[in-house]
């Protein structure tokens, strides 16, 4: 494996510069990343006599499994410094915008360096290689930064919680690269999996794991018990049966606009596409019974109008508690959204068919709180039926709480 990990550091470090060229010739997705990796973004050494305890993540969607686990670790451990470090621009910009509330002085977020000797040498140069372990979320492993944070003098541990490894894996592949990541894989410390499918898989090719569960059903439940709905809102749904259709696609919101909505069964969309062009679109297919309501302003609402249009990001998790009904976008498209947020509620959800790469949603098709709908054609019939159906509490979802503090119990 040595020398396929020769081959794997040859090629990176030569992809360098090709990749820098094109985002100087005008790739967004590659300026992007290197925007992040610039010098100012380098963490300093932590505190003194201390360590670090760091956490990656992928992106956004990861830190989601992450950030209770980064809180129950910080509960646990007060006086250790965290690092926390994404991958893409798209997790690590929006937490640079809005820090998140366990972020203390001492506490640093920034970028993962890329998986090159020396962008990984002086990434840990810069912390003075003080760290306590190093945690990554779900499946990023990273040969290079594993294979140096294993080789100091005094090994640093490394760890992958909420690990999710499906069949279809490049992991699982009787190829170069399969055999490559098996091995970046059993050189771990610790895998902490989300399900004993996952550890049936990694045993599989002799690799120890552990079923720990799922810790975005921590999160869930947290924002489901602190977040309130809108005093508009509130008052708007007020006697009515509610149905929310959560970052809703095209195929969700064409079936919807057929359905008779009003006074006593009314609908709330807010979409995934949030554009002003899509959000007319959405008001004329609606016609003249809906209304727009801006999150930044709580403007433009109309209170007798059925249907609500959300136009803005950051409240739909804060409605899905007046919804009685949840029709989660993507399941027509490459995969879905956020369901657990729903369905942590006790309501009845449903979504398209793509959900294969989903655990969750296996898990809750299973107990009967999920309903796939494998034609987008039979939508809106499949929801106006579903409109009296009785709340379905998920047995799973409680069966998945604590799961971070005992992901924190096994971390150093």
């Amino acid at each position: 494996m040595k020398f396929l990990h020769f081959i794997y550091r040859t090629f990176t470090s030569a992809s360098i510069p090709v990749l820098c060229l094109l985002a100087i010739l005008g790739n967004k997705k590659l300026r992007a990343l290197f925007a992040i990796r610039t010098p100012d973004h380098l963490p300093p050494p932590p505190p003194p006599s201390t360590k670090y305890a760091w956490f990656h993540c992928a992106s956004l969607g990861e830190y989601e499994q992450a950030h209770p686990v980064i809180e129950a670790y910080i509960a646990s451990n007060p006086t250790t410094p965290i690092l926390l470090t994404f991958f893409s621009p798209s997790g690590l910009l929006p937490l640079k915008s809005s820090p998140p509330s366990w972020l203390r002085p001492q506490d640093f977020i920034t970028s993962l360096p890329l998986d090159t000797p020396r962008k990984v040498r002086t990434f840990l140069s810069s912390l003075e290689y003080r760290v306590k372990f190093f945690a990554s979320c779900k499946y990023e492993v990273w040969p290079e930064l594993l294979y140096t944070l294993s080789s100091v003098p005094t090994p640093i541990p490394t760890y992958v919680f909420a690990a999710h490894i499906p069949a279809s894996s490049p992991l699982t592949r009787h190829t170069l690269v399969g055999s490559y990541l098996r091995w970046s894989w059993s050189n771990l410390t610790g895998i902490l999996t989300q399900s004993s499918s996952t550890t049936n898989i990694l045993a599989q090719y002799k690799i120890d794991s552990i079923p720990m569960g799922d810790p975005r059903v921590d999160r869930v439940i947290s924002l489901a018990t602190s977040l309130t709905p809108p005093a508009p809102i509130l008052s708007w749904a007020r006697g009515a049966h509610i149905t929310v259709a959560g970052s809703s696609w095209y195929s969700e919101e064409i079936a919807l606009a057929t359905l008779p909505w009003s006074a006593t069964k009314k609908l709330i969309v807010a979409p995934h596409d949030i554009s002003l062009d899509h959000i007319s679109e959405i008001l004329t297919r609606f016609n003249s019974t809906s209304s727009t309501l801006s999150a930044s302003t709580l403007s433009n609402f109309n209170p007798s109008a059925p249907i609500l249009i959300i136009d803005s990001m950051g409240i739909l998790t804060s409605i899905y508690p007046l919804a009685d009904l949840a029709i989660v976008g993507g399941g027509f498209k490459d995969g879905i959204h956020n369901i657990l947020e729903p369905a942590v509620h006790g309501i009845p959800v449903i979504t398209g068919p793509n959900i294969g790469r989903f655990r969750e949603a296996l898990k809750l098709q299973e107990e009967g709180v999920l309903t796939v709908v494998n034609e987008s054609n039979q939508l809106a019939s499949i929801v106006w039926k579903a409109i009296d159906s009785e709340p379905v509490k998920s047995t799973w979802l409680t069966s998945q709480k604590g799961c971070a503090i005992k992901i924190v119990s096994y971390l150093p």
